[in-house]
């Protein structure tokens, strides 16, 4: 087994067995967040499809349901998508890795990349954007939310409501908005903040997909 699946299936077994202690932790979606969420929902069309990337027990798919909008969240975590399943029953949840997404082209408006990109080691996370921006619509915007660290770096962190080390992939902020510009993304919005009574620096970055020509390489 490669160390990457290794992982995945890793990070799959310790939310698993937190998965209603994490549930019971984060009740419902992040207050912290709601800035960025608010300025994602209001760049969203009336009628949107968003793909709720690392869904876990679906508190942001609730959140843009209750909306109107058509949501479909994927998860790596089986238990996660059955409570998500539960909690939403007018979305659409599918267990999947976002490493390896599979969902037709051209289909999402936007895409809610909530703290699951931060288990992506920061060598897959090129693969990652490359899939989620074929599967987005030419106008399409996303969002993503992890941890900001002192330089960019794999550490060892306590998962808050589950109460496990896990590795996640920490960023600096100059380089995580480097990555999403090299991958087909201009960056609209970039949020380096603290989560009141938080162990780690947090940030969030909204890019819509380029429509630039990339330069010639000389």
């Amino acid at each position: 087994m490669d160390s990457t699946k290794k992982y995945n299936n890793e990070v799959s077994e310790i939310y698993g067995q937190g998965a209603q202690d994490f549930s019971d932790f984060f009740k419902d979606a992040h207050d912290f967040l709601e800035p960025d969420r608010r300025k994602f929902i209001e760049s969203m069309p009336s009628s949107a499809k968003i793909l709720d990337c690392g869904c876990g027990p679906g508190q942001d798919s609730e959140v843009f349901a209750k909306l109107g909008f058509n949501v479909t969240g994927i998860d790596i975590t089986p238990e996660f998508v059955k409570m998500a399943k539960r909690r939403v029953p007018e979305a659409t949840f599918i267990q999947m890795d976002m490493r390896e997404v599979s969902l037709p082209p051209s289909t999402f408006d936007g895409v809610w990349v909530s703290f699951s990109l931060l288990h992506i080691h920061q060598a897959d996370v090129p693969k990652v954007l490359s899939n989620l921006k074929k599967i987005m619509k030419a106008n399409g915007k996303i969002m993503i939310a992890l941890h900001r660290g002192p330089k960019t770096d794999w550490v060892t962190a306590n998962i808050s409501g589950i109460n496990q080390n896990c590795g996640v992939q920490e960023w600096t902020q100059s380089d995580l908005e480097r990555i999403i510009q090299e991958n087909g993304f201009e960056v609209e919005y970039s949020r380096p903040f603290e989560r009141p009574g938080g162990r780690f620096p947090l940030l969030s970055i909204m890019g819509s997909i380029t429509t630039k020509v990339p330069k010639a390489t000389q």
